[in-house]
């Protein structure tokens, strides 16, 4: 038996892994638990804000909290955005001229395992953000909209993203998953239309379409066989 503590951004992110991610781990006796560690946005610019104000000294210190757990099973892995990190995090001004968001992630999360210095803790950073994973799932987003308009724009962004794989869409200021999901559809809420759309969607057709999430999964399922070792 593992006991895996995921240290996530928000409410959406906590949500995904209590009722998607968690149950088909807990199945794998890799018991989860979810931990927020940012819960603000500022009103007038909608940056996340760490508890605190967005400082990867208090992310840290979080985390450090959380491993203060010496228990042989435990194990610890984050669910942050790669988009909108804190400026503080570690070597991010030195990776940030990296054009390649694939090279870009993995060293940053490389220096936050670095940094963190715990051979139990499994780094992982989303690219480009939570977001992308609704993407993943517009044809289910359309199901849950009600405004004509919203409705609209769900079609045009399909049409938009359609040859770019979920995890491929950047992270520009205006074109962002986030940002795009915005613009083209005012009313939609992260946190009240993401978790129905994961849902509706499932896990195997989120993984297939998200292939940088399904090796993440695939690592936490392997902590199964260090759970029966």
């Amino acid at each position: 038996m593992i006991r895996l503590t995921v240290v996530v951004e928000g409410q959406t992110e906590e949500a995904f892994v209590k009722h998607i991610l968690g149950p088909h781990l807990d199945a794998l006796e890799v018991f989860t638990t979810a931990i927020v560690v940012t819960t603000r946005r500022d009103r007038a610019t909608g940056k996340k804000l760490g508890r605190g104000g967005g400082d990867w000294s208090k992310w840290r210190k979080e985390l450090r909290q959380v491993m203060r757990d010496g228990r042989a099973d435990a194990r610890f892995t984050t669910l942050f955005d790669l988009y909108g990190l804190p400026g503080n995090f570690p070597r991010l001004a030195e990776h940030a001229a990296c054009a390649d968001t694939v090279e870009r992630v993995a060293r940053l999360e490389q220096a936050m395992a670095d940094d963190m210095n715990d051979a139990r803790f499994i780094p992982y950073l989303q690219r480009h953000e939570f977001e992308a994973l609704v993407l993943a799932g517009l044809e289910q987003l359309e199901l849950v909209l009600d405004a004509r308009e919203d409705l609209s724009g769900c079609r045009s962004l399909r049409e938009v993203i359609a040859i770019l794989p979920p995890e491929d869409v950047n992270d520009g200021p205006t074109t962002a998953p986030s940002k795009r999901l915005h613009q083209a559809i005012p009313s939609y809420q992260k946190t009240v239309h993401g978790p129905l759309v994961l849902d509706a969607l499932g896990l195997v057709r989120l993984r297939g379409a998200c292939p940088r999430l399904d090796t993440w999964i695939a690592k936490l399922e392997s902590l199964a066989t260090e759970g029966r070792a």
